[in-house]
């Protein structure tokens, strides 16, 4: 039996096995633990597109859109 390494959240066997992977790497870039680069707290996540907030001391800071690089 085959080890499961990567999930494909909610794609199924649709679009072939190419984009499936490209959106399984963006998927876990997005959902990725971050933290704070002003409180250090890991409460810090992506409120819309390009703009990353912590919700424990309200910083704001503009970055890519699945992505943020500090």
């Amino acid at each position: 039996m085959a080890k499961k390494t990567s999930s494909f959240k909610g794609l199924g066997a649709r679009y072939g096995i190419k984009p499936r992977k490209q959106f399984t790497k963006v998927h876990k870039t997005l959902k990725a633990k971050r933290r704070c680069p002003e409180c250090g707290s890991l409460q810090f996540g992506r409120k819309v597109v390009g703009i990353w907030a912590c919700k424990k001391c309200g910083f704001k800071i503009a970055g890519q859109a699945y992505d943020i690089k500090i």
